[in-house]
């Protein structure tokens, strides 16, 4: 799995740090917006990055399962 974000179209909802946080940072000397902390996650991780995109209330996270693991 690769993980990618689009930081142009997230409104810092907070909803992926707090599902998936050893995936996502909504750090707020950003302003809350997202943050990548891994492009590849370990497998233990797919479901809640999984959750994250599927809740993310402006399509920002991106998923490419076919992504290789390194």
């Amino acid at each position: 799995m690769k993980v990618s974000a689009n930081y142009d179209t997230c409104i810092a909802s907070g909803n992926c740090g707090y599902i998936a946080p050893g995936v996502f940072r909504n750090l707020e000397e950003h302003g809350g917006f997202i943050s990548l902390i891994t492009e590849h996650p370990p497998e233990s991780e797919w479901p809640a990055v999984r959750r994250a995109k599927r809740l993310c209330p402006s399509g920002t996270i991106f998923i490419d399962e076919t992504g290789s693991a390194r």
